[in-house]
């Protein structure tokens, strides 16, 4: 049992390997023996009248585990085989008086998860993540003009860190510890303390790095600048396959998050694949303001029970060819 002080309760400090499977994941697990299957933590702690925030340390998350306090779900571990701070709301209540059960349950398939530096913060979310401010301008060395680029930043550890930014920002794609940023500019709330910032704009371009401290309610301005790598004249950078939430359900990019995420890592004709629809990249481009960094073409990831097939270019709006399709001529002359 463990007892609430100050502003933050410990869960777990230790590390916790947990195997959802019968089998190692990967060969490199083979040696090791994990501490279980599902992980419960017991504690005491007061009934919570605001939002609490829980912080879980996590690494190599490659399906979906489930949050509970008290039996009751709080979200899941964030799909990404890193290391990495993941946080969650605690609702106003969840806690109660006494003794409290924090559980994280595996999932069906296999799976091989590291967790560790479990704690609860008795601020809420948004607090824990804008403790200070991160304000970044990214530009090409040759030219001087701010370049869409992603953004890294680890703590003292290497861990990637908890960001946050505007709930209105259309040029920012956000997740633990990476900020893609549509315009090269982008201002970040995160935990104080020391990290390290790494600039990037894919393979071809450099690498820019720069350790700093930031204090508790302050704001940190950082300069990087990213020069050409690998010169690529004649050759275009394609994705063919591009999927979205918004249309797909696959991964967690919605539609716009997408656009800033291609123009960041550098892709110049990316091939919209939405399964079973025609996706037109326009709209998205406009509200994003990333038309000048890449060339969109509409296509379709044809899913039917014979398999999958990705068509382009399509006109934005051609007929979808009929998935309900399983024999292959029949599929080739539609």
């Amino acid at each position: 049992m463990l007892a609430l002080h100050a502003e933050t309760l410990v869960l777990s400090s230790g590390r916790t390997h947990l195997r959802s499977g019968n089998v190692p994941e990967w060969t490199e697990f083979a040696d090791r023996t994990p501490d279980g299957r599902r992980l419960d933590l017991t504690f005491m702690a007061q009934s919570n009248a605001t939002e609490y925030t829980l912080q879980i340390r996590q690494d190599d998350v490659r399906q979906d585990w489930v949050v509970q306090l008290n039996g009751k779900r709080l979200g899941k571990l964030f799909l990404m085989e890193a290391d990495l701070v993941h946080t969650l709301p605690i609702p106003t209540g969840r806690l109660t008086n006494g003794e409290n059960t924090l559980s994280i349950t595996p999932p069906r398939d296999n799976d091989d998860i590291f967790l560790r530096d479990i704690r609860i913060d008795s601020r809420p979310l948004t607090n824990v993540l804008h403790e200070a401010t991160l304000n970044v301008r990214v530009t090409d060395k040759a030219t001087g003009r701010e370049i869409p680029c992603r953004l890294t930043v680890v703590n003292e550890h290497g861990t990637l860190m908890p960001l946050i930014a505007p709930s209105n920002s259309v040029t920012l794609a956000v997740r633990p510890g990476v900020a893609y940023t549509a315009n090269g500019r982008a201002e970040l709330g995160l935990p104080a303390g020391a990290c390290t910032v790494y600039a990037t704009r894919g393979f071809e371009w450099s690498v820019a790095t720069q350790h700093m401290n930031v204090a508790i309610g302050g704001t940190t301005r950082l300069s990087f600048e990213l020069s050409r790598a690998v010169p690529t004249p004649g050759w275009v950078s394609c994705d063919t396959h591009v999927h979205t939430f918004t249309h797909s359900r696959h991964g967690d990019a919605t539609i716009d998050e997408r656009m800033v995420t291609l123009a960041g890592e550098g892709i110049e004709l990316p091939i919209a694949t939405d399964h079973n629809t025609n996706i037109d990249y326009a709209d998205s481009v406009a509200r994003t303001g990333t038309a000048e960094w890449f060339t969109p073409v509409t296509g379709d990831e044809i899913t039917t029970m014979a398999g999958h097939f990705n068509i382009f270019p399509v006109e934005p709006e051609a007929r979808v060819p009929d998935f309900q399709i399983s024999v292959w001529p029949r599929l080739m002359i539609e």
